[in-house]
């Protein structure tokens, strides 16, 4: 009989410390919130620094836009991820609540289904910032179109984030506790991963990069990558049994959603290092390159025409300007810091900055004004096409070495093709 009870209260006490420590789990990813979801409290040097999630990053981006009632999104991959600063104070002095919606390796698909949702909440947004990226429209003509999926059945079925499992795995379990206890460590870590309250990922990661091993090396990994990938790439933007691509598609059906709303859209074109342009000449993507930028000033002006009051603008951030042919530093230089530039394919939250002044109609003292990004129209289509060329010449001779490189990397990557 006594050892019964003793099994009994065995048996209880650990009852106990099981919900105890359900309790105790929830309690800290509540208390520390490390994807925001609940803002409880925030205190500095306990739980204000969050680091950059490993899943659920779209729901958790979703809910804090939601929760912070955002007047102003960006979209776009990594590009504008790292580098479009939705605290820039453009936003604040137009009297704009800006959230970076943007997420690293995805395309237009995600911005669709994102403003959908947010269109069924009723928050659409009175200013939107949509990077597109020229890598993404590429396809092989020769081969059978890829589907896509209508428009109208992305605005009927948006992407819900309301839904339990993801709350519920974001509440409790060991990834959302172990991801407390590392919200907690990385408060005073000024080189952590971590995502800012409004959405922007800093890339703190990178300056440790940089300082151990030098920029040089940064801008070399990645330009090995780029010569690979871009020498692969096909050279077509639609599929000729349907005059258009899944992307497109997907680009047709946002601005016809963001026109409809009559919200302010700035589509951008994004400012690529002057390696990145040079390695699609020399892979033989410029043609292309080109003719994609007609292309997205062909549905920008159509999304205008078929919506009276739509306030489209499309914006050419790409060339061989000052910044964008910002010099290298050499191997093994670890002193040297970029102005503009993490790697060719990823520029700072300086060069962001002149970007969303010039969206913002802000005026800004980094770049001259008249020599860095064009609002493109039909009537300026080829002296755009002229500034590139021009600037190309001038940072040929300012710059050579960049080139030469470019010329270099994609020789050898197109002998192994």
């Amino acid at each position: 009989m006594q050892t019964q009870q003793a099994f009994v209260r065995f048996l209880r006490l650990i009852l106990i410390v099981v919900v105890s420590g359900v309790f105790a789990a929830i309690a800290i990813v509540i208390v520390i919130d490390p994807y925001r979801l609940y803002r409880v409290v925030e205190i500095a040097g306990i739980n204000q620094i969050k680091p950059q999630p490993d899943r659920y990053q779209e729901e958790i981006k979703l809910s804090n836009a939601r929760q912070l009632k955002a007047t102003a999104l960006i979209f776009g991959n990594s590009r504008a991820e790292y580098g479009l600063n939705p605290d820039y104070e453009g936003f604040a002095k137009a009297g704009l609540s800006g959230y970076n919606m943007a997420l690293s390796g995805t395309k237009m698909g995600t911005t669709k289904r994102d403003l959908a949702y947010l269109r069924s909440i009723g928050q659409k947004p009175e200013f939107i910032i949509l990077g597109v990226d020229f890598l993404d429209y590429l396809v092989d003509a020769s081969k059978p179109p890829l589907p896509s999926t209508p428009a109208s059945k992305v605005i009927d079925n948006p992407h819900d984030v309301t839904g339990i499992k993801w709350q519920f795995d974001a509440l409790f379990s060991l990834t959302s506790v172990s991801d407390a206890i590392k919200t907690i460590r990385i408060q005073k870590n000024t080189e952590a991963e971590t995502i800012s309250s409004r959405g922007l990922n800093p890339l703190h990661e990178y300056e440790k990069f940089a300082r151990e091993e030098g920029y040089y090396a940064i801008f070399q990994q990645r330009a090995l990558e780029y010569a690979k990938t871009f020498s692969h790439k096909p050279h077509d933007l639609r599929y000729p049994q349907t005059d258009s691509s899944p992307e497109l598609d997907g680009l047709r059906a946002t601005l016809a959603m963001i026109a409809a709303d009559s919200s302010e859209a700035h589509i951008i074109i994004y400012p690529y290092h002057a390696q990145i342009l040079a390695l699609f000449d020399q892979v033989g993507l410029w043609p292309a390159f080109e003719a994609w930028k007609k292309i997205l000033l062909t549905e920008v002006n159509a999304a205008n025409k078929a919506y009276p009051n739509a306030q489209l603008k499309l914006w050419d951030f790409s060339g061989y300007g000052a910044a964008q042919c910002e010099v290298i530093p050499a191997k093994g230089d670890t002193q040297s810091i970029t102005r503009w530039y993490w790697e060719a394919g990823h520029f700072k939250q300086s060069l962001g900055d002149v970007i969303l002044g010039h969206l913002l109609e802000q005026r800004t003292h980094r770049i001259a004004e008249d020599t860095f990004g064009t609002q493109l129209r039909e009537d300026n289509f080829l002296e755009n096409q002229i500034r590139i060329q021009t600037e190309k010449v001038a940072c040929s001779h300012t710059y050579p070495l960049v080139f030469i490189q470019a010329e270099t990397l994609a020789a050898k990557e197109l002998k192994r093709k």
